[in-house]
């Protein structure tokens, strides 16, 4: 498969196309390589041999050091502890309850 920058790794080597166009890498692109017994490589691309040149491997960025873990502790656990959110006393939310029992006292003192 060729890369974006027209790269195309084939049994641990890496190989460099020369290539087709200036706006367009055929990213994705199958490519089909031939080795041959003497030694000899053939890269083709859609039916037609392209150029090529062997590359070093490419140097992979390193992932960052590992920081040792914070360990947790009883204080630090319960500020991470998810709370329960309650709506304040002035929340529409409560108004509307304060209002419903409002109307279900008024209600039952009729029904009286």
């Amino acid at each position: 498969m060729i890369s974006d920058d027209w790269g195309v790794r084939y049994d641990g080597r890496f190989f460099q196309l020369e290539p087709q166009s200036r706006n367009y890498a055929p990213a994705g692109g199958q490519v089909v390589v031939g080795e041959w017994p003497e030694g000899r490589v053939d890269i083709e691309y859609r039916g037609r041999a392209v150029a090529w040149r062997e590359i070093l491997a490419p140097v992979r960025a390193r992932a960052p050091e590992a920081r040792p873990a914070v360990q947790p502790t009883p204080a630090r656990m319960a500020a991470l502890a998810k709370r329960k959110w309650v709506p304040p006393p002035d929340h529409p939310w409560r108004q509307a309850a304060r209002c419903g029992a409002e109307r279900r006292a008024i209600f039952v003192g009729q029904q009286r």
